[in-house]
């Protein structure tokens, strides 16, 4: 395994969860396969397709890490231009002018330029600066006064969610090396989307099998406390049972941390999880407050069993950033 780790040219243990993560996969599968055999349901068809479409991104996601950051970078950079594809048609802003609309779709390959490159500052200011003014005085230099507020707003609000705060997850790979001697950089990547895929699983499980009481019963009804607090605990259960094979989490900081001192070595594994499962679902309910208010269920139908790039990358859009500046203060 090491032999084939270093033709790779990854660290052992990332290898080892990627199969791990494959074989939990196939475990669950088999699992869900028979379940539904044995206790068919009206939605036997949709569970299928949905273990259809999890083989697909788990596939895709493992093939980017075994190939490098730029196909990490590839393959967030192409969910990003989905999801904000998705946004802008939920929320009603096509665009009618083909100039605008070239120009917001070309700010997705910009930021994760600057990702390849690892370059920190473009990369902070490209979204939230540059876009926001181009956007609106290219949109007021057209002459559009009618809807303007709403366009620019919505438009910037699409683009800081969908591009800025996911490229936090490809840009983890942009940290120092020195930053995960355990698995490399491409150990964070994993780290951070299993543990927001695993707790959006487990809140809605949880709660499913167990929730009486509604959190937001206006916005999402089928989020509950039991879910959302059985769903932090699972999370940060398993940040730290995998943070030994991916992360240097249970080693400290890299550096003095203030007057911040920690004397059990898990609490740093503890504390990601628990950030990581409470702004998952904020993202979570984040995204339904928007679908509340253009009246749809799922984003679109691009994920089978799944509805679309925004029903999957929703959590993330606010777990990466998160990781991202939490790795970034512990370790650089």
């Amino acid at each position: 395994m090491n032999e084939l780790a270093s033709r790779l040219g990854i660290q052992p243990s990332l290898l080892w969860a990627v199969l791990a993560i494959l074989g939990s996969l196939l475990f669950g599968t088999v699992l869900r396969a028979v379940w539904l055999t044995i206790a068919p349901t009206e939605r036997k068809h949709d569970r299928f397709d949905s273990l259809k479409t999890w083989w697909v991104l788990v596939l895709l996601l493992c093939a980017s890490v075994l190939i490098g950051p730029v196909a990490v970078a590839g393959l967030f950079a192409v969910a990003s231009c989905l999801g904000l594809r998705e946004f802008l048609r939920l929320t009603g802003q096509p665009s009618q002018r083909r100039g605008a609309k070239q120009l917001v779709y070309a700010i997705v390959p910009l930021q994760f330029l600057w990702v390849v490159l690892g370059s920190f500052e473009l990369f902070w200011v490209t979204v939230p600066v540059a876009s926001l003014l181009i956007i609106a005085g290219s949109t007021a230099a057209a002459g559009k006064t009618e809807g303007f507020l709403r366009e620019v707003t919505t438009v910037t609000w699409g683009l800081m969610l969908t591009v800025f705060c996911l490229s936090h997850a490809a840009m983890l790979l942009a940290l120092p090396d020195s930053s995960n001697p355990v698995a490399g950089n491409a150990g964070w990547v994993l780290y951070l989307v299993l543990l927001t895929e695993t707790n959006d699983i487990a809140q809605a499980l949880w709660g499913r099998q167990l929730g009486r009481h509604n959190v937001t019963p206006r916005v999402s009804p089928h989020k509950t406390w039991e879910g959302l607090l059985l769903g932090i605990g699972t999370t940060v259960t398993l940040a730290v049972v995998l943070a030994p094979l991916l992360t240097p989490l249970l080693d400290g900081p890299s550096h003095a941390i203030g007057a911040v001192e920690i004397a059990f070595s898990f609490v740093w594994a503890a504390l990601t999880g628990a950030l990581i499962a409470v702004s998952g679902f904020l993202g979570d309910i984040t995204m339904s407050a928007v679908k509340r208010d253009v009246r749809v269920k799922d984003s679109s139908s691009l994920l089978p069993g799944q509805g679309g790039m925004l029903d999957r990358i929703d959590s993330l859009m606010f777990t990466a950033p998160v990781m991202f500046y939490f790795v970034y203060w512990l370790y650089t």
